[in-house]
């Protein structure tokens, strides 16, 4: 493949998987520059101001970082081969059009893993600016029907299945200690929602006992029996910990995402955790059911799947090597689907096959 020379523009907090894709060009040979959409020291759980949240509600970002600006230096200054903009909601099509003014040949990327065609992810900068990427990928299959991302004006998009990090999501071996720290008989690692906590809330009802990771639970901490808050994110080796560690990892999805996949649909498995996943038809696909992963749909269906999954260890353990061989073994990593990205942005388009 050829070396790029790309300028990479996304968040930078700690726990993002931004850092993972910027590593994974680098691995494939690419030189990589990276400007933050952040402030410095910014993080996930920082609690927004009262001006972020209206500019949120009235879907104008504010470019804090000045990201905008320092994209016009970086033109200014090199000559890159790919504007690369991971869910940069604060850049518009001023900013893109005076890049493609510095470099015609350049090559302008969107990648997002939310859908885009709910409003409160679409901020008016980038609903603007749509029509001026060269190509926008998305992990949303249905963003890519005709009624959707591209009645906006987007000419190119590629649906790409979700991706994991295969330099960071593997089977680890665990301590004694690691599994006081991390390990449970079923965890979660995820945001709060109410179906989640509902889904969570029936299971400890029924005698099931679940370990929680993740942002928005603090109000649910020691109020509900069996039911283990642990009140913060896990990232990087403590949340391959907490799935190596468990004996079920549950994976729920964001309603509002209208997700069918998400990254946790890709690093349970490659990390040899055993999966028990909301039913979808496109994951069923991807990982075949009793075999690499196993799926609910209802309440009663998520406490016949644990209870029927905590009583086989043979069978569980077996499975979740399934599903790791799968996903390490079919084309998930970073790095294969950067190639495939890259390669649907260079590829010749029709115009130029017709001339």
């Amino acid at each position: 493949m050829t070396s790029r020379a790309i300028l990479f523009v996304g968040q930078t907090v700690p726990g993002s998987r931004t850092f993972q894709r910027i590593n994974a060009f680098k691995e494939l040979g690419h030189s990589v520059e990276v400007i933050p959409t952040n402030l410095p020291g910014a993080r996930y759980e920082d609690k927004p101001s009262l001006s972020t949240r209206i500019r949120y509600r009235l879907r104008m970002p504010k470019d804090s970082a000045e990201a905008g600006q320092v994209i016009l230096d970086g033109m200014r200054a090199s000559k890159y081969d790919v504007l690369w903009l991971e869910r940069a909601v604060e850049i518009g099509p001023k900013i893109l059009q005076a890049a493609k003014e510095f470099n015609p040949a350049l090559k302008i990327v969107w990648y997002a893993e939310d859908d885009m065609m709910n409003i409160h992810h679409r901020s008016r900068q980038v609903e603007a600016a749509m029509p001026y990427y060269d190509l926008w990928v998305t992990t949303k299959s249905f963003n890519a029907r005709p009624e959707e991302v591209p009645s906006f004006g987007v000419k190119n998009i590629l649906f790409v299945n979700n991706s994991y990090d295969a330099t960071l999501h593997q089977p680890v071996a665990v301590s004694d200690q690691d599994r006081i720290d991390f390990g449970a008989d079923i965890s979660f690692v995820g945001t709060h929602a109410k179906h989640r906590a509902e889904s969570l809330v029936f299971l400890t009802k029924q005698g099931v006992s679940v370990r929680v990771w993740g942002n928005g639970w603090a109000g649910m901490k020691d109020k509900v029996a069996g039911l283990m808050i642990e009140n913060r994110p896990v990232y990087d080796d403590d949340y391959i910990k907490v799935i190596s560690a468990s004996k079920i990892n549950l994976c729920f999805l964001r309603k509002e995402n209208r997700d069918l996949q998400t990254c946790r649909s890709i690093e349970i498995p490659a990390c040899g955790g055993f999966m028990l996943h909301e039913r979808k038809a496109e994951m069923k696909k991807l990982l075949i059911q009793n075999q690499q992963a196993d799926y609910f749909k209802t309440n009663q269906e998520l406490l016949e799947q644990c209870n029927k999954w905590l009583a086989a260890d043979q069978e569980r353990e077996a499975v979740a090597a399934e599903g790791f061989g799968r996903v390490s073994n079919g084309s998930f990593s970073h790095t294969e689907r950067l190639q495939e990205i890259l390669a649907e942005a260079f590829a010749p388009s029709q115009d130029q096959d017709a001339s």
